[in-house]
C-alpha cells in the first residue's frame, strides 16, 4: 500500500517537472529568436561563429542626372585656317622677316584677326571634333615652330609670360580680348639648342639656370593651352635620316621634354600631352618605311599620333576641314606660313569661313553618348519650331547635320 502510495506521488511529480520543463524551453526559444534579432549569442571558447542571415537591402536604381545641352551650329562644314609662326623680335622699329615676326607687327597680325571675327580655337579639340566657339565668332589655328627660344616664351618675375616674347604678347592680346581665346600649338626641338634666359633692351643671353628656366616655360605652356608637340630633336632633314635615324628624332625629343619637366617636379603634366608631329622643312622622309615610322609612332604615355603637320607659303592657302567632312586628312595638315600676305588673305577670305552660332536644345536625361536619338530629336523639334537654323550641330564631341531632307549623324 506504501508502495503505491509512493509510486503515484513519483508521476505526478514527474509529469509536472516535465510540463514545467517544456514551457521553460518554449520561453527559452521564443526569448532567443527576439535575442537573435538583437545581438549574437555568445559562442563557447574556440567555436566557430556563424553570423546570424541578414535580408539583402539593394540600392535604389541610379537616377541619370539631367543635362541640359546647347549645340554650337555651323552654317555650312567647319573649316578653320592655320598659321605657322616661328620667331619674334622684340626691339622697337624692327622689321619681319620670313621666320623672324616684330613684335609690333604681330600685334598688328592679332588685331586684324580679331576685327574679321577670329578667335582662337585649340589644335587637339579641332581634331577631337569639339569644334566649339563663341556665338558670331570664326575659328583660327594658331602654331609656332622650332621651340624653344626665349622670344617665344620668357616669363617674367610673376611667373606670366613677359610681354617681349611672342606668347607673352598673344597672352597679353587674349586677356584683352576674352573672346579671341588662348590656345597656340608649340612644335619644339630641345636637342639643337640653349635657352636664352636673360633679357636686357632687346637683346637675349644664355645665363646659368637656363634649363630650368626653359623648363619652367615649358610647365607654363601646358598648364595654360600653348601645348608642346613634337617637332623632332635636332630640326633634321628626314628625306636624309635612316628610319632608325628618324625613330631617335622622335624618342629623343619626347624624352627631353619629360626630362625637362622632371628637373622642375611637373613630370604629370606630361600624361595629357597629345601626339602629333610637324615636318621640319616641310620634308617627308624619302622612303615608304621612314615615312611609317611616322604614322606607326607611339608617345612615351602610349598616345598614338593623330596628325601630321605640313606648311604653305601664301598665296598657297588650304584650309582644314573637320574630322567628320569627306575632305579630312589628318596626314596632310595645311599651315600657313605667317607673313604679312599670309594676314590679308585670310582676313580677306573670311566670308567663306563660317561663324559660330548656338543653340539651346533642351535637357537630356544621361551622357550625350548614349543618348545620340533624343539629341536628333531635340534638333529637329527646335529646328522644326524655327527657334535654331539648319545646318552643323557640335554637342560636345558628336556631330549632326540637319537640312530639309531630315537628320544625320555625323561622328563618330
Amino acid at each position: 500500500m506504501h508502495i503505491f502510495r509512493w509510486l503515484l506521488v513519483f508521476l505526478l511529480v514527474s509529469v509536472g517537472l516535465l510540463s514545467n520543463t517544456t514551457t521553460i524551453t518554449q520561453q527559452n526559444q521564443s526569448k532567443g529568436i527576439i535575442e537573435s534579432e538583437m545581438t549574437t549569442p555568445p559562442h563557447p571558447t574556440g567555436a566557430a561563429s556563424t553570423p546570424t542571415p541578414q535580408a539583402k537591402v539593394l540600392p535604389p536604381t541610379p537616377t541619370a542626372e539631367p543635362m541640359a545641352l546647347t549645340a554650337t551650329v555651323w552654317d555650312i562644314m567647319p573649316q578653320v585656317p592655320i598659321l605657322m609662326y616661328h620667331r619674334f623680335n622684340p626691339q622697337p622699329n624692327a622689321i619681319s622677316e620670313k621666320y623672324k615676326t616684330s613684335l609690333s607687327d604681330f600685334s598688328k597680325h592679332l588685331d586684324a584677326l580679331y576685327k574679321a571675327g577670329y578667335s582662337l580655337i585649340s589644335l587637339e579639340d579641332w581634331l577631337q571634333g569639339e569644334i566649339h566657339l563663341q556665338e558670331g565668332r570664326r575659328p583660327l589655328i594658331l602654331t609656332i615652330d622650332d621651340l624653344f627660344y626665349a622670344d617665344q616664351i620668357s616669363l617674367d618675375e610673376h611667373g606670366q609670360p613677359a610681354e617681349y616674347s611672342g606668347i607673352g604678347c598673344l597672352w597679353s592680346f587674349a586677356q584683352s580680348h576674352p573672346d579671341f581665346n588662348f590656345h597656340v600649338t608649340l612644335f619644339y626641338n630641345l636637342g639643337d639648342k640653349p635657352y636664352s634666359n636673360h633679357y636686357v633692351n632687346g637683346i637675349f643671353t644664355v645665363q646659368d639656370g637656363w634649363r630650368q628656366d626653359r623648363a619652367q616655360a615649358i610647365a607654363w605652356g601646358i598648364e595654360n593651352s600653348a601645348i608642346p608637340l613634337n617637332h623632332f630633336y635636332a630640326h633634321p632633314r628626314l628625306d636624309q635620316l635612316t628610319p632608325a635615324q628618324i625613330e631617335y628624332q622622335l624618342l629623343e625629343n619626347d624624352r627631353a621634354l619629360r626630362e625637362a619637366l622632371a628637373m622642375i617636379g611637373k613630370e604629370a603634366l606630361a600624361a595629357g600631352l597629345p601626339n602629333i608631329l610637324a615636318l621640319p622643312y616641310v620634308v617627308w622622309p624619302e622612303s615608304e618605311t621612314g615615312k611609317q615610322i611616322l604614322f606607326d609612332y607611339i608617345s612615351p604615355e602610349g598616345a598614338p599620333v593623330s596628325a601630321i603637320l605640313e606648311a604653305n607659303d601664301p598665296p598657297r592657302i588650304k584650309l582644314f576641314s573637320a574630322p567628320f567632312s569627306p575632305e579630312y586628312d589628318p596626314w596632310h595638315v595645311p599651315r600657313l606660313n605667317a607673313e604679312q600676305g599670309a594676314i590679308d588673305l585670310i582676313t580677306e577670305m573670311r566670308a567663306e569661313i563660317p561663324q559660330a552660332a548656338q543653340c539651346e536644345l533642351g535637357v537630356i536625361h544621361g551622357s550625350p553618348e548614349t543618348q545620340t536619338a533624343q539629341i536628333m530629336k531635340l534638333i529637329s523639334d527646335q529646328t522644326d519650331a524655327g527657334r535654331c537654323p539648319l545646318g552643323i550641330y557640335i554637342v560636345t564631341n558628336l556631330a549632326f547635320e540637319i537640312d530639309q531632307e531630315g537628320i544625320r549623324q555625323l561622328s563618330p
